[in-house]
């Protein structure tokens, strides 16, 4: 329900950042190697890992989570501005 934004990198685009939106705490049910259905919480960093990473697994992209069309930059542009 609480959400925060960041700006988010990628390995897939090492040189650009994408200002998305994330939730802030996940509940994510996954089975195990064993099989066994599994539950595991997360908040705030790891929550928003773990929503990047889901993401990747269903075929999407920081690019497709952008805000806004304004919600980009390259990361020596994000350097500069924060100097």
């Amino acid at each position: 329900e609480q959400k925060f934004q960041l700006w988010d990198d990628c390995f897939s685009f090492p040189d650009l950042l994408v200002r998305v939106e994330r939730s802030l705490s996940v509940r994510l049910r996954y089975e195990d190697a064993g099989g066994v259905t599994q539950v595991l919480q997360a908040e705030r960093d790891f929550a928003e890992l773990l929503q990047h990473e889901v993401d990747h697994l269903e075929g999407i992209l920081a690019i497709d989570r952008a805000i806004d069309r304004n919600s980009w930059c390259l990361r020596s542009e994000y350097a500069g501005v924060q100097a």
